[in-house]
This record gives C-alpha cells, sequence and structure tokens, in this order.
C-alpha cells in the first residue's frame, strides 16, 4: 500500500510539472507558398525564364532547401483550360538552389529554353516548387507568349558626323525597331537613349572629345535580340559652322544694317562680315560679333556695297561666306 501511495503521488507531481497538455497537432505539409513573378522573354535563341522563390510554407515555415523545381510550358488552350494544357505540357527539371538560412534574401532563378523548341507557337509557361518533402506548390502566375524566329544580334557600326554620330546596322525582320544603348566615361552600365524604327540611329546629343560605346538592341513584341557586341567611338570637332543664311542689307541714311539668321550650332563663337564695294574684293570689315546682325557706318553715298557673313566656333573653324546681299546708298 505505501508503494503504490507513493507511485500516485510522483505521478501527480509530474504532471503538475508538465502543465496544460494540448491538443496533438498533424505534421506540417511543408507545401511551398505558390511563385507569383513569373516572368518570360525571348532573347536571341533562348526563353530566358526568371522568378523569385518563396521562402516560406503555407502555413509559414522557414524553407531552406528545395527538392524540386518543375517548369511546365505548353501550347496555348484558348479558352484556357487547366487541364487540357497540364496533359499537352513539357516539363523542365530547373536545377535547385544551394540551401540558404532566414537571413538570406529571397533567392532569384533563372532558366533558358530553347527557341527552336516552340518557335511559332503559343506557349503559356507556369512553374511550381517542392519543399525537402515533394509537396509541390500550386502553380504560379500563367505568362503566354507567342514565340517568334530568333533576332539576330546586330552588326552595328558608328561614323563620325556634323551632326553627332550615326549608327547603322542590317534590317532585322519586318515590324522590328531597334533600342539604342549609349555608355559614357562615367556610366556604370549601358543608358538606353532613344529607339530607330529603321536601320540608323543619329546621336546629336554626344560630346566631342568624349569616348562612348554604343549597342543596339532588336526588338518585336515580346521577343529581342541579344544586345550587339559594343562599338567604340570617339567624336573630334573638326567641323566648321553651317553658313549662314538669309542675309538682307538695307541702307539707312547714315548706315546699311545687314542681318541674318542665328547659326545653330552650340559651340558658336561668332560671325565675321565681309564688304565688297563697287565690285571690288571681299575684305573683311570689323571685329568678331556674336549676334546675327551688323551697323555698317563706313559708306559713302552713291556707291553699291555688297556683303557676305561667315560663322566661326570656340575652336576658330570658320565656316563658308554666305551668298551675297547688296544696298545701294543714297546720294
Amino acid at each position: 500500500m505505501r508503494a503504490y501511495r507513493f507511485t500516485l503521488l510522483l505521478l501527480i507531481v509530474w504532471l503538475e510539472g508538465c502543465g496544460y497538455v494540448g491538443p496533438v497537432l498533424p505534421p506540417s505539409p511543408r507545401t511551398p507558398l505558390a511563385i507569383t513573378n513569373l516572368s518570360v522573354i525571348e532573347r536571341g535563341d533562348q526563353l530566358i525564364v526568371s522568378c523569385t522563390l518563396p521562402q516560406h510554407t503555407s502555413d509559414d515555415l522557414f524553407i531552406s532547401t528545395f527538392s524540386k523545381i518543375d517548369l511546365g510550358a505548353g501550347p496555348d488552350v484558348s479558352p484556357f483550360d487547366f487541364a487540357q494544357w497540364s496533359d499537352q505540357a513539357k516539363h523542365y527539371a530547373v536545377p535547385t538552389p544551394p540551401p540558404i538560412d532566414q537571413t538570406s534574401p529571397p533567392t532569384a532563378i533563372e532558366y533558358r529554353i530553347p527557341v527552336s523548341a516552340w518557335e511559332g507557337k503559343s506557349v503559356d509557361i507556369f512553374i511550381r516548387t517542392a519543399d525537402k518533402d515533394s509537396r509541390f506548390s500550386s502553380w504560379s502566375n500563367r505568362v503566354h507568349l507567342d514565340v517568334i524566329p530568333s533576332l539576330a544580334s546586330l552588326q552595328v557600326t558608328a561614323k563620325d558626323v556634323r551632326q553627332g554620330v550615326l549608327l547603322s546596322w542590317p534590317e532585322e525582320q519586318p515590324g522590328a525597331h531597334y533600342d539604342v544603348y549609349r555608355k559614357g566615361p562615367n556610366d556604370k552600365a549601358p543608358v538606353k537613349i532613344g529607339t530607330a524604327e529603321h536601320k540608323d540611329y543619329l546621336d546629336t546629343t554626344s560630346l566631342y572629345e568624349t569616348p562612348y560605346e554604343y549597342t543596339v538592341i532588336a526588338a518585336k513584341g515580346p521577343a529581342e535580340s541579344v544586345a550587339s557586341t559594343p562599338v567604340e567611338i570617339t567624336t573630334h570637332d573638326t567641323y566648321a559652322p553651317s553658313v549662314p543664311r538669309s542675309i538682307t542689307a538695307i541702307a539707312a541714311a547714315n548706315s546699311i544694317e545687314v542681318t541674318w539668321e542665328r547659326s545653330p550650332e552650340s559651340d558658336l563663337k561668332g560671325y565675321y562680315v565681309y564688304r565688297s564695294t563697287d565690285g571690288g574684293p571681299f575684305e573683311r570689315i570689323g571685329n568678331l560679333v556674336n549676334v546675327p546682325s551688323y551697323s555698317d557706318h563706313a559708306i559713302q553715298a552713291g556707291k553699291t556695297y555688297r556683303y557676305r557673313v561667315s560663322a566661326i566656333d570656340i575652336l576658330n573653324h570658320e565656316s563658308d561666306k554666305s551668298p551675297a546681299t547688296a544696298a545701294i546708298t543714297v546720294q
């Protein structure tokens, strides 16, 4: 009897030490959350699939290791029917990334499918993952893609011209357009500077004596080419300003007023005015002027004066002289 009472006492003490005993919980299904940011782009001869892997299961447990990543691509079904798509889909086993810990950022993955496998077809693409117990998540967001023949990488040339840098390349497929990128000495990566609809592009924003690298990407719908091999060029200011236009000369009481259109060059320094008297040779008169007008007071009554104007840039390149304009002073 004493032994029985002692055993009972020990059991009561043990139960009190354990506290409340809750219901037995089932094991976690460890089902990863579905991927929601799947994207696919046709670049060159590859379909590039990318997304970010989930970090937690549906019951909020951290995922350090994936056992499987299943990528499915199948012909488009319209109206879309998942079961029908699944019956026709081709599955790709995407390599799983190394394990991570809870301090790591979400893992981004990328997978490439040859364009040749789906060229000329409309395709729907999904992806799903499995945790270590191989229980798959739901399928991701759907990506629909019309796969066209591959766009080839362009062969680009760059030429120094008066207006800037002229880029040229062979025409691609009908309906393609071309995105132009430039990398200057202070750029960490190429910067898109414009789009061309045809096989050339004029960069009027380039600066003299500055090295640039240009690349061009052909694009058509959701497809694009691989970026062209960078072409390097440094332009030099060997060009004179454009010839001044619309020269007029009007005789006043004590002067002849000469005017012309302002030259468009950003590096313009000014203008020189040349004069011919009664059919004689043209000679430069006055000093450099920085406005598109000149008042000639050194005139005589009854003479015919003809004027021509040239433009000068900051490197002292002088344009050709403008066509002549004449004015006759009153006697």
